[in-house]
């Protein structure tokens, strides 16, 4: 089913270049699923009687998935930490005590980071982050993140959409804002439901006074466009923000759109296919040679055919020459370079992805250590940290939002998070994610590492646990603490004697 079928209506509605953008990113997700390639349409020439192969091998698919992983295959950890109250020359004395507003700034970046990693946990944000990462390589626009408050359960969904469901809107003085954005899909396979939903930023008010205020609108529509159920009239959230993040791909400055990973892979892919797909038949024809039928009479019921194991009927017999059959063999002198021009495009096709081709088994070596193993990656490894500086900001942005919400939905019957942590959270959100390389760590030298920057005092106990790939980095903390004052207090010796 094409969604797009009531074509006329909708480049009303989307407009024209926004319908048209979200047509040339579903063929790209076709590309991807493999449902549209370089056989799609066609037709095979009148003169073979004979199928040709038509291999589809996708490895877009694959370099889509492999580029995703070395994003998100390991868990992302977010982190909030305090702001630094007490003078850092007194922090670093051993009887130091954190003051009272130390100690309340401290629990109030747990809170928030507790906050945060209760909504991450519950809506399965790993599994939502890889899933995601690959919509973002296959479209040239992004994908976006929307928040949603279920009355039903009080809790803070994040729902992800793909670009070809969304219309956003700019203001025209900033593109970082939006002012509007749409979000859209057919209920049904006949075409005949078209669901949107829509949150408009308004200003209200005068330059002094005034506030952004963010409206929302939902309802069900026929192919003609025309409201046949009002869900949700459109009126405010009492949200001054729009509870949506696009999540970008990399663009020029000033650019709404942005450019897609697997489209620019497509050329290549195709020729690997059309390629690929000769090499068969012509191994085919090798395996299955012509055969010459030479000084007989041509049987007109069986006329010469384009085809493997073909029969070729070449002389009529009457010049008396004795009848003579032979097959018509090749010699398969082309397959060196078949196969060096095949392997001069799997390396183009790696270079444009920035996927390396790495086989370790092929080192003469005894072993590989963690530096050495980085470089051999080192570009996949540039082009995951480039796409992690989007993912920073916007998911920073999204934790924002987060608690922003959860403020605004406190009083709220069903409201499951703690109000007491809340209660702590102030207008200052900041969060860090911290990201990890799905590469084989060598674990002495990290924790060496992670040891030589405590000691020199640039990164805290907790910072080095949650490097370290360890789960709840605060529980561990709280653990190891706890131990040092027992060891403490068993190494005391006036420790319960009484003595003064």
């Amino acid at each position: 089913m094409n969604p797009f079928v009531f074509e006329q209506p909708l480049q009303i509605a989307f407009g024209y270049n926004e319908y048209q953008r979200i047509v040339e990113e579903i063929q790209l997700y076709k590309r991807y699923e493999g449902s549209l390639n370089v056989w799609t349409g066609y037709e095979k020439p009148k003169d073979l009687d004979y199928e040709p192969t038509q291999l589809n091998i996708n490895y877009l698919r694959r370099l889509v998935d492999t580029i995703a992983a070395w994003q998100f295959e390991k868990e992302p950890k977010v982190a909030v930490a305090p702001d630094v109250l007490d003078d850092p020359s007194l922090m670093l004395l051993p009887e130091y005590e954190p003051s009272t507003k130390q100690q309340t700034e401290n629990s109030r970046a747990k809170a928030k980071e507790r906050l945060i990693q209760w909504v991450w946990d519950d809506n399965r944000m790993h599994e939502k982050l890889l899933a995601a990462a690959k919509d973002r390589s296959i479209s040239r626009t992004g994908v976006y993140a929307r928040l949603h408050y279920d009355k039903r359960r009080g809790e803070l969904k994040i729902l992800w959409h793909p670009s070809y469901e969304v219309i956003p809107i700019y203001n025209e003085w900033d593109t970082d804002q939006l002012d509007a954005i749409h979000f859209s899909a057919w209920l049904d396979e006949e075409g005949t439901k078209l669901w949107k939903l829509s949150y408009y930023l308004v200003w209200k008010g005068d330059e002094e006074t005034g506030a952004y205020d963010c409206e929302i609108e939902e309802a069900v529509y026929d192919s003609g466009l025309k409201v046949v159920d009002s869900i949700v009239e459109r009126s405010s959230m009492g949200l001054d923000f729009i509870p949506v993040i696009p999540i970008p791909t990399e663009k020029l400055s000033g650019d709404l759109h942005g450019f897609s990973e697997l489209e620019k892979m497509i050329n290549i892919a195709d020729e690997i296919d059309r390629k690929m797909s000769d090499y068969s038949d012509a191994l085919r024809f090798e395996m299955f040679a012509i055969t010459l039928l030479m000084n007989v009479d041509e049987d007109p019921k069986n006329p010469l055919r384009i085809s493997p194991s073909a029969k070729w009927n070449l002389g009529d017999g009457d010049d008396g020459n004795n009848p003579e059959a032979k097959k018509l063999e090749s010699g398969f002198k082309f397959k060196e370079t078949i196969e060096a021009y095949l392997d001069r495009m799997y390396e183009a096709l790696h270079e444009i992805s920035e996927v390396p081709v790495v086989n370790t088994s092929d080192m003469k070596t005894g072993g590989i250590n963690d530096m050495a193993l980085k470089l051999l990656f080192s570009t996949i490894i540039s082009k995951t940290q480039r796409s992690w500086i989007i993912w920073q900001s916007r998911l920073q942005t999204l934790n924002e939002y987060i608690l922003r919400y959860m403020k605004a939905r406190q009083e709220h019957p069903r409201f499951k998070y703690d109000k007491e942590w809340l209660a702590q959270v102030d207008n200052y959100y900041y969060s860090k994610i911290i990201f990890g390389l799905p590469l084989p760590q060598d674990q002495k030298a990290l924790v060496e590492q992670l040891g030589e920057e405590i000691a020199t005092q640039i990164e805290s106990i907790k910072g080095a646990i949650t490097r370290s790939g360890k789960e709840n980095a605060e529980a561990k903390l709280m653990e190891i603490i706890a131990e040092r004052n027992l060891m403490r207090q068993s190494q005391d010796p006036y420790n319960n004697t009484g003595g003064g």
